[in-house]
């Protein structure tokens, strides 16, 4: 599998391409708003490229239509019993009654409150992840920053955010970079390859040859990673 771009009226558009045993080039828009692309071997890559650029407009028609359906899908509500992931283990939740706490035990989160209501339950336990990823997120930072120091990336401040589609973005001319408070349900492995992603914007700002080149010798299993971050630990919280 590779990854590449193109550009409609000044809209990236990144793809994956695959190369199978098939007669044709198939494209479509997966579930997760990706845009995959399988060809056989023998179709040169110029024909794949233009031919992905001939349904830009569908593409982009298509992933529009995705992001207008997440944001008008309701957060599913909190209750006892519900499964909710944290770091990559699905934990079963338990409610009662009683002093506003948040504990996680060895297969169970208890979250304690004195009115147990869906919303109020649901802004406690947003608030406990936030608080729980501004201190994970930067452990991984410290960990992940050291690889790109040598390429003259100023450490940036982080920025957390409760995000629909994306699970990061940075701002090069203020050094920020916006981490998706829902990354602290997948593992540690899925949280650093975004954090290295965001920083090697600071370098190259777009998905180009150089960006993926960089970023394969610093993660080889990137595409690993990221694979499992994009199907796993959702709990619609």
């Amino acid at each position: 599998m590779s990854v590449h771009t193109v550009q409609y009226e000044g809209i990236e558009i990144e793809y994956e391409l695959t190369r199978k045993n098939v007669k044709y080039i198939n494209l479509r828009v997966n579930k997760y708003g990706k845009v995959v692309v399988s060809a056989g071997e023998q179709v040169p890559f110029a024909v794949i490229d233009e031919f992905v650029q001939s349904k830009a407009f569908w593409i982009i028609t298509h992933l529009a239509e995705i992001e207008k359906i997440r944001n008008e899908i309701s957060d599913t509500s909190l209750y006892d019993g519900k499964t909710v992931y944290y770091l990559g283990k699905p934990y079963r939740l338990r409610l009662e009654r009683g002093e506003q706490r948040i504990t996680v035990a060895e297969d169970t989160i208890l979250l304690s409150s004195p009115k147990l209501y869906s919303d109020v339950l649901k802004a406690e336990y947003l608030a406990w992840l936030k608080a729980q990823a501004e201190k994970k997120f930067a452990e991984i930072m410290d960990r992940i920053y050291p690889l790109v120091k040598e390429y003259h990336i100023a450490r940036p401040e982080i920025k957390i955010r409760n995000m629909k589609s994306i699970w990061g973005s940075c701002t090069t001319t203020g050094s920020t970079i916006r981490l998706n408070l829902q990354l602290l349900k997948a593992d540690e492995a899925c949280i650093e390859q975004v954090v290295l992603h965001e920083l090697l914007h600071f370098r190259y700002p777009n998905h180009g040859k150089s960006f993926y080149d960089l970023l394969g010798r610093l993660m080889p299993d990137w595409k690993v990673r990221k694979e499992r971050l994009d199907k796993n630990f959702k709990d619609g919280i």
